[in-house]
């Protein structure tokens, strides 16, 4: 009876546990299956975003995204289900990779070029610096480029001679140069990353080599060689009064092939705007544009936003100005000595208006003002007097090389002042007309000003 009893609850207690086997194997088969299916899933995710990579498309499920900023471009991450899609919008690395999620980003700290000149030299980029507490600009050989704050931006070992190795000094050109008497300025740092040095061999010989570079201070690397560059306009730092040449944004005037154009630097690569066929470039800082001489003896304008150019002229141009949107160009030639005929271009290369013999003709707004033999002219842009004409007291034909000019015009504010000294004394008497400069009337007379001309 008892061993009746202990078989049944054996036997009970096996089928328990193969139920219970049963049970747990089906647990397990059914999280096989779903583990199965999500690697499946995942594996069509993956499958279907390599596709959609492949075809340019962002993955299938986004999950974050960031663009993280260089000085050359962008890379732009997008985060899926273990990977990334990865572009890399940069001027030194133009790819794209679909990748594991821990992966980083490709030469993240580096700056690599490939585009470089191969004429340019190689320069020693691991090399000693020496202490500068005074903060000079070159010790044993190496250059020390630092901002307004006196912020180290850079240096740079010279590779061609120690003494003969400095940042390059605006070039002069010829005798059309508008700029002459700032012939000698040092330039200044482009955006506190580049800088132009001038570098000699062998300086004040025979077999003398100038070359001129431009360091790129950010990758330590020359990016660009040039036989002169110069500036587009100055400025005086209050620091140590010293001047320094300006260029034009990004843009920079250079010399190849003794010839000049105009290059323009961003984010560490060249561009060439104006091809170097010029015999002379100056800047025109009031309007932004850029007066240009070819080897024909010909004037042009360029616009350097528009990149048009006006039609040639065989006149020396002295200025542009903008009237209604459209530019007009003040040109002349030398009769002899002084004297000159004025011309008033359009950008047709229509001449316009012509002025004999006459000393400067000058545009504004919506008048223009000359001077010839003892009258001041105000007329407007169709050759009609604007406002009456003013006597001078010291005829233009005597008063060539004085100290005191014969009239000056400027614009204060909103007033136009016409002064006309009375004789050629330093300190002297003038009288002085003030116009509105909207509506050209009148406001005041001022006679017999005491001034004296420095």
């Amino acid at each position: 009876m008892f061993n009746s009893a202990g078989s049944m609850y054996e036997e009970i207690e096996q089928n328990r546990l193969k139920k219970q086997r049963k049970k747990k194997l089906l647990i397990r088969r059914i999280v096989a299956i779903i583990l199965l299916l999500i690697l499946l899933s995942y594996l069509g995710v993956l499958l279907n975003d390599i596709r959609r990579f492949h075809k340019g498309d962002l993955p299938l499920i986004t999950i974050s995204s960031n663009t993280k900023e260089y000085d050359d471009g962008r890379v732009e991450t997008y985060y899926s289900l273990g990977w990334v899609f990865r572009y890399y919008y940069r001027e030194t690395i133009n790819t794209q990779e679909i990748a594991p999620f821990w992966s980083h980003i490709k030469a993240d700290t580096e700056l690599k070029r490939e585009s470089y000149d191969p004429s340019l030299p190689e320069i020693e980029k691991n090399y000693k610096i020496p202490s500068n507490g005074n903060k000079r600009d070159k010790v044993d050989g190496v250059l020390f480029f630092y901002d307004d704050n006196e912020k180290l931006l850079g240096t740079y070992k010279c590779i061609l001679s120690e003494k003969d190795c400095e940042v390059t000094k605006s070039a002069f050109i010829d005798e059309y140069d508008k700029n002459v008497r700032k012939s000698d300025v040092q330039m200044s740092y482009i955006d506190s990353r580049y800088v132009f040095i001038t570098e000699y061999k062998s300086k004040s010989t025979s077999v003398e080599e100038k070359h001129v570079y431009l360091y790129d201070m950010f990758a330590k690397h020359l990016i660009a060689q040039y036989e002169d560059v110069r500036y587009a306009t100055t400025m005086e730092k209050e620091h140590d009064s010293q001047t320094y040449g300006l260029i034009d944004t990004s843009r920079f005037i250079a010399k190849k092939d003794n010839n000049w154009g105009i290059e323009e630097v961003s984010k560490g690569k060249v561009t060439n705007l104006v091809n170097y066929e010029y015999r002379l470039i100056n800047f025109e800082e009031e309007t932004k544009l850029y007066i240009l001489l070819n080897q024909q003896n010909k004037w042009v304008v360029y616009n350097p936003n528009t990149q048009v150019y006006t039609s040639p002229i065989d006149k020396t141009i002295e200025s542009i100005h903008y009237k209604n949107g459209k530019a007009y160009i003040v040109a002349y030639e030398t009769v002899r000595y002084s004297e000159k005929n004025y011309y008033l271009f359009d950008e047709d290369g229509t001449n316009v208006l012509y002025k004999e013999n006459v000393d400067n003709l000058k545009a504004y707004d919506d008048f223009l003002i000359y001077a010839k033999g003892d009258t001041i002219y105000i007329i407007n842009y169709d050759g009609q007097e604007a406002i009456e004409s003013i006597k001078l007291y010291i005829n233009l034909d005597k008063a060539y090389n004085t100290k005191v000019k014969p009239y000056s015009v400027e614009i204060i504010d909103n007033t136009l002042v016409i002064s006309t000294p009375k004789d050629q004394e330093k300190t002297h008497y003038t009288d002085v007309y003030y116009y509105d400069i909207q509506t050209l009337q009148l406001i005041k007379t001022r006679l017999n000003v005491k001034e004296t001309s420095y």
